[in-house]
């Protein structure tokens, strides 16, 4: 469990960091340095690698697969527009938005590190993690979900109760598909309509 804490301090950190620049590149060097830093945590320490890093066969159809990734962007998209316009904003900071040839790395480079970063560290190590105490039911659902949410402290009550539903939403379908990628992907998509 120290590594999973370890992780998550070193993403608290640079979320830390990043909210005090203004300048969209350094915003970006902070996010990546912290997203980047917590899969090295857990590259370094062999029994964290093992659960983070594990190659799994996946449980689902490809076909399935589909749908659980459209079904991952349309339950993003209508939960922002039926919940997330009622709830109070109220973020901290935002990002400041890059444009040109930054916009363009952020939305593949970093975007897929954002997916993979918070699906490594809040699906596959949380339920790792959670999972040893509460099982792998609703308990450990609900609870990783809150920890999903509670990194994204910084973007207002409004998006934290929204990134904590769309979290019981991944956490189902990762334990459905039993691998990462398909979630990975879901996540990667899901950011890119809501930044593009």
């Amino acid at each position: 469990m120290s590594w999973f804490l370890a992780a998550l301090a070193v993403l608290a950190v640079s979320q830390i960091a990043r909210l005090h620049q203004i300048d969209p590149a350094a915003w970006l060097v902070c996010d990546y340095a912290g997203r980047i830093g917590a899969l090295i945590v857990l590259a370094i320490v062999p029994s964290a690698r093992r659960v983070a890093f594990a190659r799994r066969p996946g449980k689902l159809a490809w076909w399935r697969l589909s749908l659980w990734i459209v079904g991952f962007v349309l339950f993003d998209r209508l939960l922002w527009r039926g919940l997330g316009d009622f709830l109070p904003k109220g973020a901290i900071a935002g990002m400041p938005p890059p444009a040109g040839w930054l916009r363009v790395f952020d939305l593949t480079f970093g975007l897929v590190l954002v997916a993979y970063s918070e699906e490594i560290v809040f699906r596959r190590c949380a339920r790792h993690v959670v999972a040893d105490g509460l099982g792998d039911g609703a308990a450990m659902v609900i609870v990783t979900s809150i920890l999903f949410a509670a990194y994204h402290w910084w973007t207002g009550i409004g998006n934290i109760v929204v990134v904590g539903i769309v979290g019981v939403y991944a956490m189902i379908f990762y334990q459905r598909s039993e691998a990462i990628w398909p979630v990975v992907v879901g996540h990667y998509l899901t950011d890119l309509v809501v930044f593009a």
